[in-house]
């Protein structure tokens, strides 16, 4: 991203930035055209590419820009609280609320996550392990270890909950089903309490 694109005033950057996020989501990244990008943001084609050298980096860009929306909304005491899974359900009641807010980022966000494309999928698997393992460092890395299971870490417990609601999400996506924010969050709540049985002790349950 050119330093220019960071110069301009923040309702023109939202502007593009609303109307990438929109076309890839609609499209995907191979489908979406940049000229397509440019006419919704109200700008030529060449100077998008002037605040952006090409159509990869825009994406990385727009995933980051999620993530930073995303961290935006977390309370500053979201960390304090010490046990687990108040961690998970007040992160992801804020998360389900921005994208109740903004549909077309709940599908730039899948396109994106599950994404096949060998021009962008390397890039995205590794922006992806890497805002995990930030996530858990911010948030989950003072988490209350006594209400855990001896065989069983924080870590362990946040993977396998991510990898639930990912095969949850994956097994919609081959059935060709819609993805709605209150099921997904129905889904979590069932997933949730599967894995704090797993992963808390009985007393804690």
């Amino acid at each position: 991203m050119a330093q220019e694109f960071s110069d301009l005033p923040a309702e023109k950057r939202r502007q593009i930035t609303n109307a990438a996020i929109q076309v890839f989501a609609e499209k995907g990244y191979r489908q979406a055209n940049t000229r397509d990008i440019a006419a919704k943001a109200g700008i030529s084609k060449g100077l998008l590419f002037y605040y952006f050298k090409n159509k990869k980096s825009l994406y990385l860009y727009l995933a980051d820009c999620l993530r930073q929306s995303i961290e935006n909304r977390m309370p500053a005491s979201l960390s304090e609280t010490g046990d687990f899974f108040e961690i998970m359900d007040l992160g992801a009641a804020e998360k389900m609320d921005l994208l109740r807010k903004t549909p077309w980022a709940l599908d730039f966000a899948v396109k994106m996550y599950y994404t096949a494309d060998r021009e962008i999928a390397p890039s995205i698997r590794r922006y992806v392990c890497r805002m995990l393992d930030d996530m858990f460092q911010r948030y989950f890395a003072g988490v209350n270890t006594e209400k855990f299971r001896p065989e069983v870490s924080p870590r362990q417990a946040l993977d396998l909950l991510v990898q639930l609601m990912d095969g949850y999400i994956h097994q919609q996506l081959l059935r060709g089903s819609a993805l709605d924010i209150d099921t997904l969050l129905e889904e979590y709540q069932v997933w949730k309490d599967v894995v704090r049985k797993y992963a808390y002790k009985e007393e804690y349950q």
